[in-house]
């Protein structure tokens, strides 16, 4: 799918009420909404947690560039990233496209 047409689904997909990401090639995976109020530190929100479920079991090659970002960024775990957008920023390098409401 190009880049517009993706956009397109995401904004599609939120109007609907869905969260999570669309993949570059179209597929929609959800997230858990993050609490409206929440601690920063104490957990990830609904789609970094996605994310790294998805890269996990989908894209290791991808989860490992991110993994060695936080080693070089200093962070012991990835709780420890939580409130940088670190994982969001390397989804969106990677084509994905963030889905909200």
């Amino acid at each position: 799918m190009d880049r517009k047409t993706l956009k397109q689904e995401a904004i599609r997909l939120g109007n609907e009420g869905k969260r999570g990401w669309l993949t570059p090639k179209g597929c929609f995976f959800e997230s858990d909404e993050t609490p409206a109020v929440r601690i920063t530190g104490l957990s990830l929100g609904g789609h970094e947690q996605a994310a790294l479920q998805w890269l996990e079991s989908n894209e290791p090659g991808l989860l490992q560039q991110l993994e060695d970002r936080r080693i070089e960024a200093g962070y012991e775990c990835w709780i420890d990233t939580d409130g940088t957008d670190m994982i969001k920023g390397l989804m969106l390098e990677h084509g994905f496209i963030r889905v909200a409401p």
